[in-house]
């Protein structure tokens, strides 16, 4: 609907890092947690990789203990579509 091509989505850390590794991405809508792991270690690799994104959480504004994922815009759950819209633009416009 906002003109983005979907890649995903995925549910373990390893199959981001292996999309993020085999195909260029403009951007990224990272959920905090993955089936109870930290997605820590793919901010990391989108960080290092200079993709921005945007880490959607329900964790409201608490610290989620990694810096990467601290410092990155932030969407809490639940969302709606202009919410979603206006953050990922302002993201994801350089």
């Amino acid at each position: 609907d906002f003109g983005c091509d979907v890649v995903g989505p995925v549910g373990t850390i390893e199959e981001a890092l292996a999309i993020l590794k085999n195909r260029g991405l403009d951007g990224a809508l990272l959920d905090a947690n993955l089936n109870g792991e930290s997605s820590s270690p793919i901010a990391a690799a989108l960080r290092k990789a200079a993709v921005p994104f945007v880490v959607a959480t329900g964790y409201g504004s608490r610290d989620l203990s990694d810096e990467a994922l601290n410092a990155a815009p932030r969407i809490i759950k639940p969302f709606g579509k202009l919410q979603l819209a206006t953050t990922l633009v302002a993201a994801f416009t350089r």
